[in-house]
Formats: structure tokens, C-alpha cells, sequence
């Protein structure tokens, strides 16, 4: 990782560890691909038990370079320092705890979001932690019950054939707009059981591409119908694809 990279994350721990209700920052592994990289971004996970200073107070205390913008949807805040990108991220604690908790009692629903809310957890680079919250939910999570990868292979077992199904309606009219819609919820849902199947968490979207190949439990040929699948080529029309994606599906839902 860039120095500079290091020393603008660490100007935003500083200040933000020093805020009452904050037990433990981590930053994201986007930040240690090259800056020049689209996908680059200072991405701070704030995890927090209790409320959060304003916004005001917040733009206030971070005069490290400019706020772009405040999401007032969700508690988020991003910045602009240095031509750098930085967005900041802020979770309550108390939600880890509950999912936590429900998965241990096997009552657990799985969610399309995925599992990438575990994966930062577990993977990101640790700037700041208070107390043992953290260091508990990551061992809870270094070894989950088993029913858990269970119960997201058999989620997205049903999410591959209702995409599928539509993925056939879409070819069928001649829709592109909601082939497009299918096509990316089938492999989003395809993607999310071969990761619960070799046991592992979910990256980022923007990483999914090159770490889903990577996994070292994958049905024989689905990297080529995988990357067949994905490319722009006038040989592969839609109705070729809709094929590739029924022998992908096939060997996924026979594992």
C-alpha cells in the first residue's frame, strides 16, 4: 500500500477512533490496488454501538480534505483529499451482533446483499479497535455452523433456476432490457452458491470477476462457459448464451 494512502486513512482513524461510540475501524482492500486504478477507493468501515455526531459535526471534525457528499439514506460520507477518493461507511454493531446471533440459532435467512458484510469484516486491514468486539465477531465468524453455508447453497440453488426461467422469457421476446436484469441476477445468485460452496465469504462486486475464478472447488469447465458467457461477441448471441447459461446451471445444481 501507497505511503500516502496510509497516511490519509490514518488521519481519518485518528480523529474518528477518538469519537465515543466507535469500536473499531478497518480499511478496505480497495485501497491497496495501484490509484490510478478506477476501482481504487480509501474505503473506511466505522463500526459503531451508539450514536454518531451529526453531519455538520462530522464535516466539521473532518476538514482533512473536501465532503462530497452525505448519503441520507445510509450513514455514509464521502471525500475528496488529495484527488484521492474516500468514503467512509458507518455500522452499527449491534446488527453483527443479531446476524450473529440468529446464524448461531439457525435462524438465519440468507439475503441477496450476499455474505460481503462478513467478508470486510474478516479481511480488511485493522486501524483501530477498542475493546474485544472485534476480535469476538471475527472468531465467531472463522468458523460458522455448517448449516450456514448449507442454507445459502440452497437459496441460490433456487435463485439460479428462477433466473434462469427468466433468463429463457427474455430470449423468448427478444427483451434485452430485462435479458440484461436476468443475466446479472443469475450470475450474481450463481456466484454467491460457489463461494458458499468452497466455504468463503463474498468480495466486493468490482472484485467478484477474477476471485470467483479463483476458487479452487469449480465444476469441471465452468471457467471457459464462464468467461463465454461474459463476453461481448456477435458469435455468442443470446440464444447461444441462454445455453451456456443452462450447462452452467446443470453443473452448479448437480455439486
Amino acid at each position: 500500500m501507497k505511503k500516502k494512502v496510509e497516511r490519509i486513512a490514518g488521519k481519518f482513524a485518528e480523529i474518528i477512533s477518538g469519537w465515543n461510540s466507535v469500536e473499531a475501524i478497518i480499511l478496505g482492500e480497495a485501497a491497496e490496488i495501484e490509484t490510478i486504478d478506477p476501482y481504487f477507493n480509501i474505503n473506511l468501515d466505522i463500526y459503531h454501538l451508539g450514536t454518531l455526531p451529526p453531519r455538520n459535526d462530522r464535516k466539521e471534525k473532518l476538514k482533512i480534505g473536501i465532503m462530497l457528499e452525505t448519503s441520507l439514506v445510509f450513514p455514509e460520507d464521502r471525500f475528496l483529499v488529495e484527488d484521492l477518493p474516500v468514503r467512509i461507511r458507518y455500522k452499527e454493531t449491534n446488527r453483527f451482533d443479531l446476524i450473529l446471533k440468529r446464524i448461531e440459532e439457525y435462524l438465519w435467512v440468507f439475503r441477496d446483499s450476499g455474505t460481503n458484510m462478513f467478508y470486510r469484516l474478516t479481511r480488511g486491514q485493522v486501524l483501530f479497535s477498542k475493546n474485544d468486539w472485534l476480535k469476538t465477531i471475527q472468531k465467531r465468524l472463522e468458523e460458522p455452523p455448517e448449516d450456514f453455508w448449507k442454507i445459502i447453497m440452497d437459496s441460490t440453488r433456487f435463485s439460479i433456476e428462477f433466473y434462469l426461467n427468466d433468463l429463457d422469457a427474455s430470449v423468448y421476446r427478444n427483451d434485452r432490457l430485462f435479458y440484461l436484469h436476468s443475466a446479472a441476477s443469475f450470475i450474481r445468485s450463481m456466484c454467491s452458491f460457489l463461494f458458499a460452496y468452497n466455504k468463503q465469504f463474498e468480495p466486493s462486486s468490482r472484485m467478484l470477476y477474477e476471485r470467483v475464478k479463483a476458487l479452487p472447488r469449480l465444476p469441471d469447465e465452468f471457467i471457459g462457459r464462464f468467461e463465454s458467457f461474459l463476453r461481448h461477441d456477435m458469435e455468442l448471441p443470446p440464444k447461444r448464451k441462454r445455453e451456456i447459461a443452462r450447462l452452467m446451471a446443470k453443473s452448479i445444481l448437480s455439486l
